[in-house]
Order: structure tokens, then sequence, then C-alpha cells
């Protein structure tokens, strides 16, 4: 790890070398790279000699130079640096002028150890936090000097599905050369129940901007040491594509892997809203491009058969493949929605129970197309249970054992035995997720109680417990018998009877303390749960008070 380089200055030997000793002791992510003993000899050596340093350790009065000019001096010459004004005066000028010097912090001698300790540590955090801020940027810069971004999205935002000629062809090979690729359909799972609520077309840029947002944060932190070249564009209202390019050995995938679940995470916990993503195979050519585009525009409708929310992966399900019998009927259906249920909820013997009803449906189907829907339509219902429960963390290896089990299976009975080693395996993550869980009831209150004077939703305390909000309320009304909002104002008007008794504090700040901007509201409210505006309770429980202390 890169060390923090520190220079010291103050003109008092005894405070300089104890100055040097404390920093020496922070450890080795600590390097002095220069100290001395007034301003303008600080300020040569590091003019002259090109010093880098970080971090800025200086006395305010010195002979020639003092310490609030140092910093002056330094900045003028456009250098970038954390400082430290050490001084014995405890005057609101000197800190006044510290601040406006860009001095991050302002500390009193005698030194304290265990005080300057502590603030190197806290300097060496925001000096390690702004590296890599300025690490990203120049990778960004980088790649924008390269590339002519905007001439390449343009070029891709107007490529067509059908057959192109040679001069597209060329123009391809010239903006984007014999890289391999890989696409990725973005996909905004629509929600219908939250356009609704909004004026459409407000709705459609608020979410459009939202995620898109998203998207381009995740690829910001792409995993630089595998690099890649990546261009995000529009598709329609609610959709975008996402090429990915890399020239070197190292394989693209698992960093995809990596950011297409954090992105589904990050989309769902920032904006509440989900995406299904469909990722394409590797490619090179501008011919090999259209195919994939058509293909993941026909993988997406998988959403149809099973849900939102999905990662849908070309090289896992055949495109091409005879479309046979269909074989989710209703009553299908029921068998799955009963395996499930006795996975959380049954014994092993009322799941073996639940499926030997599946395969009693499932060996009556008259194609191996229908046996394979069925069988992954209760694979992907079950890896869809085991994500909820594990907090939206998506197993890729599941999901691709859910798609392959009908594969290589000699006859129909080696296929329910590897069905239900497969469930009983699925069994076993759900009981360790839940095993290791924290109750959400006590998380939400926790939550709760601690961020009573914040707006609290539902959806961000569901978010807190990894629920989505209709189950989390539902949840938390079963398991204590209110509801969560009511819950929310007894824990703030039990706050506010505490603070009422027990301080002198205004009744508008009070409400404003706990959430409410509305004073007038809040005292109805708290007249409505204790039968007396917030001025006649405190009024009352004072005369009580008194009258008891005078007894």
């Amino acid at each position: 790890m890169e060390r923090v380089r520190t220079i010291i200055v103050d003109d008092e030997p005894k405070i300089l070398n104890r100055l040097i000793r404390i920093v020496q002791s922070c450890g080795d992510e600590w390097e002095i790279v220069g100290t001395f003993s007034d301003g303008k000899e600080a300020y040569d050596a590091i003019s002259q000699q090109s010093l880098s340093f970080d971090l800025l350790l200086t006395d305010v009065q010195m002979p020639e130079m003092d310490g609030l000019k140092l910093i002056h001096s330094l900045r003028e010459d456009n250098r970038m640096f954390e400082s430290i004004i050490i001084s014995g005066y405890d005057q609101f000028s000197y800190l006044q002028t510290a601040m406006r010097q860009g001095a991050s912090n302002y500390l009193l001698k005698p030194i304290n150890k265990g005080q300057m300790a502590a603030e190197l540590e806290d300097m060496k955090v925001k000096i390690e936090k702004k590296r890599e801020e300025e690490k990203g940027i120049k990778e960004l810069e980088h790649k924008a000097s390269e590339l002519d971004y905007a001439k390449q999205i343009q070029f891709l935002s107007q490529v067509y599905m059908s057959e192109p000629n040679e001069e597209e062809r060329n123009e391809w090979l010239q903006l984007f050369g014999d890289k391999r690729h890989h696409l990725l359909y973005l996909s905004i799972d629509q929600n219908i129940k939250q356009s609704l609520s909004k004026d459409l077309n407000t709705w459609i840029r608020m979410v459009n901007k939202d995620v898109e947002a998203v998207f381009r944060s995740c690829l910001s932190n792409w995993d630089t040491s595998i690099p890649a070249n990546t261009w995000l564009w529009k598709d329609d209202l609610f959709s975008f594509w996402l090429l990915v390019a890399n020239s070197k050995g190292k394989d693209v995938l698992p960093p995809i892997e990596d950011m297409v679940a954090i992105l589904k995470e990050k989309v769902k916990k920032e904006t509440s809203n989900t995406i299904s993503i469909a990722i394409g195979n590797r490619f090179f050519t501008l011919d090999e491009f259209i195919q994939n585009k058509k293909k993941l525009e026909a993988l997406m409708q998988n959403r149809i058969v099973f849900g939102s929310n999905k990662v849908f992966w070309l090289n896992k399900i055949d495109m091409d493949e005879e479309k046979g019998e269909k074989g989710i009927s209703n009553d299908l259906l029921k068998d799955v929605q009963q395996i499930i249920y006795s996975l959380e909820n049954g014994t092993k013997q009322q799941i073996i129970e639940a499926l030997e009803q599946y395969f009693k449906k499932i060996h009556h189907l008259k194609s191996a197309r229908a046996i394979e829907e069925a069988v992954q339509l209760l694979g992907i219902r079950i890896v869809n249970r085991w994500i909820e429960l594990d907090g939206f963390r998506e197993k890729r290896e599941l999901f691709i054992e859910v798609l392959t089990l009908t594969k290589n299976t000699a006859n129909f009975y080696q296929l329910t035995d590897k069905i239900r080693n497969w469930v009983f395996d699925a069994m076993e993550l759900i009981d360790q997720v839940k095993e290791n869980e924290t109750d959400p009831i006590y998380k939400a209150k926790m939550y709760i109680n601690e961020h009573l004077g914040e707006s609290i939703t539902i959806k961000i305390i569901a978010q807190h417990v990894y629920m989505s909000p209709t189950y989390f309320s539902h949840y938390f009304k079963e398991q204590t018998g209110e509801t969560v909002l009511d819950y929310i104002t007894k824990c703030r008007l039990k706050k506010a009877q505490e603070m009422l008794e027990t301080t002198d504090s205004k009744i508008y700040d009070i409400s404003l303390l706990l959430g409410y901007q509305d004073t007038k509201y809040f005292s109805r409210l708290f007249r409505q749960w204790y039968g007396y505006s917030p001025s006649q309770y405190r009024e009352n429980f004072n005369k009580t008070y008194n009258k008891n202390m005078n007894r």
C-alpha cells in the first residue's frame, strides 16, 4: 500500500522531534519526506526538490515564514495536500485564517499524543480515499483520450438488425478493432404500480436517470486487474445496451458476473426498481454483434416464463431449440408451490411427498421439452426464493445446475433422483441462510429507534432488513400485532413524552427532532394518543411532579 508522505515544520526542536516520533509510531504506512525549522526553509526545499507529499504538519508562528503563509504559498503553486496547523495560540482569528487557507485541522499545544495519533489516522483515511478517487478519474480520462467515445456510441446506436455492408464492417474495425466483445441487454422491469402513481412521463424520466446513474457508477468501479473498455447506450424507454471489450488474455466474464450482481442489488436498493439482464456470447465482428443483439432481445422474453429481476445467459439457453408442448399447467404450478412451501416449513418427509406428486405430473408429459420446462420452473422458483432469503445475492452455479438437470440423463427415474438430490441441496442452503439470519423484526425496530428524527418509510426499513416493502409490512404486522407506521408513531410519541418530561425544549423543536415538520400535526397526533396536547401534558406532568416533590 502506498505510504502517506508527510512533511513536518516547527521552529522548536523538542516539538519537532516529538512530532517525528508520533508520526513514526503510527506504523509503516507513514513516511516522513522532510523536516524543517521554518516555513521558508520548507517552501524552498519543496519547490527546488519538487518534493511530493500528502500531509503537512506545521507550526503557526515561525521566524521567516509562518505556517499560514507556507500553506498559502504552496496552494498558489497548485499543490494538493492535507494540512494540520499546530499552534500555541487559542485565538479565533488564527483558526479562521487557517481554515481559509485550506487547513484540514487546527490543534493546540502542548501536543497530546493520543489526539495527534487519532488525527493522523483520520488524515490517512481521507488521503487514501482521495487517492482512490483520483485513480478512477485518471483511468476515465485515459480511456477518453484513446477512444472517440461519442462516435462509437453513435455507431452502436444506429446499427440495424439487417446484414451489414462492407463499409459498415470496415467502420466497426476502425472503431472497435479485433478485440473480444461481450454484449449485455439491460432492461428495467416495468413497475406498473409505480408508473401509475405519478405522471407517466415524469416517472419514465426519473427511473431512466436513476437507473442509468447506477449503471455508470458500477462501470466506474470496474475491476482494473482485467482491463476492459465499456460502452453504455439507451435502446428504448426501459432498456440499455452495454458492450464490454478486452484484448488481453484474461477472461472478462468474472468481472462481468461481479458487476451484474452489484448492479442488480444497487438498482433495487437505490431506485426501488429491478432489472433483468441478458448476457451474450463472446464475439469479434459486426455480423456477430448483430446476431448477439437479436438473440439477446429474444432471450429477454424469458421474463414471461421465469419472472423479472433475473440474469439470462445466452450460452445456457438454446434459442433454436424446437418449441414443443408446454409443460406448465395450473396443477403443476400448485405442485411446485407445495414443494417450496414444504422446503421452508415442512419436514424432509413432507418434501419427499410433495416431490412425488410433482413427479407424477411430469411423468405424463408428452415431450422432453415440456419436461425440461417443468424441471426448470421448479428449479428457478426455488432459486428465486433462496435469493430472496439470501439478501439478493445470486449464485450463478445454482442457476446453471437447474438448466442442466435434464441433460445427459438416461431415463425418467434417473431424472427424478437428480431432481431430488438438487432439491435437498437447495434445502440445505435455505436452512443455512435461516440459521445465520439476524431477526428482521429486531433489526427493523433498532433502525426505527435510531432514526426517529429522519424520514422513515416502509421501503427504507424493508431495504435495511433485505425484504420487499409489501412482504415486510405483512411480516411485521404478523409478528408484532401492529403496523409498521403505528410502531414508528408510537416510538416517536414515546420519545416526545420523554422529552416533555425531562427537557425544556420548545414544542416546535421537539416536533422537528422527531421528524414532524408540521407542529400542528404533531400536536394533534399527540393529543390523539395521550388525550392532551403536548403543552397540556407538560403542564400536568410538572404539576404532578412538583406536588410529589413537596410531599
